[in-house]
């Protein structure tokens, strides 16, 4: 019975001996982990930070009786407790809680899908504030293990019990925290949906009040153009995209700009910036609402331009006017044939031409003939009469058609202008010139003049070749050569 009773208290000894070596390796586990651990770390700067502060304080009092003896300790100090100063609020130190990011204005469209992220940054930064206090959570739940083995190995360790104290306090500041952070974040992203609903109904509007205004000038374009001309349909369109393209924009600033002294102010000051920039693109814009209200030319007329004053002449048919330049297709014309030797190319002549240049429109209000002359010098000992009359005969022939259009187009031109010599039959003038009497044919013609130009011609040549009394003249010389015997020769060379 003794030999039982003494193995079992031997074994008592053996196990107690056991479970205190296990206790103190957990016991140095649990200080590694804390030497390790960040709210630990700041927690004993905290504490290093009072005891300074104390231990300053301390010698204050002493230096008030011998400050040589204390000075320089306290200077040295002073600049420690400077360095910890960033530890000396124990909630600051200890409640580490990101700040929610702010909530996004949403004035615009495009500032919808960044409000669309927000909630989803919300979420994450109050994910990463879970994360720190629960391992905030896990340091306390350390010291109270660590206080645990203390009592069990009769150890007396008050400063882990004050650091208990202190994390429970501070935990149970730190979930208000928390909590008051999510209701806080709630709130915020129900501010950002509700702007998010608000520009999506604004959006919502303006996309109906774009597609009214398309449907309006749309119906009006539908309309217009069964009581127009296809001619004047076309400028009138033009007219009628510039308008509805200003009405959109009005609505749009409408939409999105609340103020309007701050919109007038913008647009002054960016209007004279731009003016001053874009000077010469404002100018084609101003020369195509003149072209526009002023009737001079439309698409589809046939006009001459003078460009680089003068030296270019460009002479076409108008096909497009955009708001910043006339577009011409060139034709084969009398200009092409005297001056440029070259036609169907599409020239780009900006708007603003027509306050420095002349414009020639051919199509003017319907018309469509313009005078066209022909010049033939004859001898003067050629029959003038006969070949004035001639020239007449062929001339009528041609021209009678251009005639009579333009005798009707004329009344309608004199209804718009003062026009007094309305006289459109053919002219026949007689000169005397160096080389001899001119005789200069004028008839109307339609705006490409060379192929009736032609025929004229040809006919009048064929027909003064045939009578003998009428010599064409060109310039000539006389070549006087002079013989042995001093007799003259003389050779008529023509030029």
């Amino acid at each position: 019975m003794r030999i039982v009773i003494f193995l079992f208290f031997f074994l008592s000894l053996f196990a107690n001996d056991t479970n205190t070596t296990l206790l103190e390796q957990k016991l140095n586990e649990i200080s590694e982990t804390l030497k390790k651990d960040e709210f630990y770390i700041n927690y004993k700067s905290y504490l290093n930070y009072k005891k300074l502060q104390n231990k300053i304080y301390s010698l204050e009092k002493l230096a008030r009786r011998n400050p040589r003896k204390y000075k320089d300790k306290l200077e040295r100090l002073k600049t420690e407790l400077e360095l910890l100063s960033k530890n000396r609020n124990i909630f600051k130190t200890l409640i580490k809680i990101k700040d929610l990011p702010k909530p996004p204005e949403v004035n615009n469209p495009f500032q919808i899908f960044n409000a669309l992220n927000y909630e989803k940054e919300v979420k994450n930064v109050i994910h990463e504030n879970l994360k720190t206090y629960n391992n905030f959570k896990n340091t306390l739940k350390l010291l109270q293990e660590l206080n645990e083995i203390n009592k069990k190995l009769k150890i007396k360790d008050t400063e882990t019990k004050q650091a208990i104290e202190d994390f429970i306090m501070i935990n149970n500041i730190y979930k208000t925290k928390l909590k008051t952070l999510e209701a806080e974040a709630e709130i915020y992203k129900q501010k950002v949906k509700k702007e998010i609903n608000k520009e999506i109904n604004k959006l919502i509007s303006l996309i109906i009040s774009i597609a009214i205004s398309i449907l309006i000038f749309t119906l009006i374009k539908l309309a217009v153009k069964k009581y127009i001309k296809e001619e004047s349909f076309y400028i009138t369109n033009k007219i009628l995209n510039f308008i509805n393209i200003t009405v959109i924009l009005l609505i749009i600033s409408f939409f999105y700009i609340n103020n309007a002294t701050y919109l007038i102010t913008i647009v002054g000051f960016a209007s004279a910036g731009i003016a001053i920039a874009m000077k010469d693109w404002f100018m084609n814009i101003f020369g195509w609402f003149v072209i526009m209200t002023s009737g001079n030319f439309k698409v589809g007329d046939r006009i001459k331009i003078y460009l680089q004053n003068g030296n270019v002449k460009i002479i076409g048919d108008v096909i497009d006017i955009t708001l910043t330049r006339i577009v011409i297709y060139e034709d084969v014309t009398l200009t092409t044939y005297l001056y440029n030797r070259r036609a169907g190319r599409i020239v780009f002549v900006p708007n603003n031409v027509i306050f420095t240049n002349p414009v020639f429109n051919y199509t003017h209000h319907g018309m469509s003939t313009v005078w066209d002359g022909i010049d033939v010098t004859i001898t003067f000992d050629s029959n003038y009469k006969k070949a004035v009359y001639l020239a007449k005969e062929i001339v009528n022939k041609y021209s009678k058609g251009y005639t009579d259009i333009t005798k009707r187009r004329i009344k309608k031109l004199k209804s718009s202008y003062n026009i007094k010599n309305a006289n459109v039959e053919p002219r026949i003038y007689t000169f005397i010139e160096e080389n001899g009497i001119r005789i200069s044919c004028w008839y109307l013609n339609n705006y490409a003049p060379l192929n009736l130009r032609s025929n004229i011609s040809a006919e009048i040549i064929e027909a003064f070749n045939k009578e003998d009394d009428i010599q064409i003249a060109y310039p000539t010389y006389t070549i006087v050569k002079k013989d042995e015997n001093e007799k003259h020769n003389e050779t008529e060379i023509p030029l």
